[in-house]
């Protein structure tokens, strides 16, 4: 097994891999680094300095004028770096959700305080809350679900809503 270490590397020692055909949310992910602190590590090819997997949080950390970011070098050649950085992309995108533990988290998060650094906005909630086709009905003796019982307050415009049946999005 390989030696892993992660090291503090300045954000000017490291360059965006040129051939990342990803394009990534910088402002996204630039308020989840505010709001939730960086997590994580920047995995980069030893050789050449290129950024593998985090080419959109060096870009972040660069706005948000970091000086520096943990990194977890790999010592591989030219065509295994550009593997990890195709794997990286492609995994993640095939990824699938939960979408009902989905809802339950963002109103969890929401019931507490508000969605500023999650990445999710009240329009992806509603969207969410559309594509499901599930009545939220208790079964005999189970509490009725939190996004059923309470109200919902957008922090940014102040609406309230609260799940309805099948789904639906009503106002308070």
């Amino acid at each position: 097994m390989t030696e892993m270490s992660v090291e503090m590397v300045d954000v000017s020692d490291l360059i965006k891999h040129p051939e990342n055909p990803r394009v990534g949310d910088i402002n996204a992910i630039a308020a989840s680094i505010k709001s939730n602190g960086w997590w994580g590590t920047i995995v980069a090819q030893k050789s050449t300095n290129y950024v593998l997997a985090g080419n959109h949080r060096l870009e972040a950390a660069i706005k948000l004028q970091m000086a520096t970011v943990p990194v977890y070098w790999v010592d591989v050649d030219d065509q295994q770096a550009i593997k990890i950085l195709l794997a990286d992309n492609k995994t993640a995108e095939l990824a699938t959700y939960n979408e009902e533990l989905l809802i339950d988290l963002l109103s969890s998060v929401v019931e507490e305080s508000d969605l500023l650094g999650t990445g999710y906005s009240d329009a992806d909630i509603a969207q969410l809350l559309d594509t499901l086709d599930i009545d939220f009905v208790p079964e005999e003796g189970e509490q009725p679900r939190l996004d059923q019982r309470n109200a919902t307050t957008c922090p940014e415009c102040g609406f309230e809503w609260r799940v309805g049946p099948r789904n639906t999005i009503e106002p308070v």
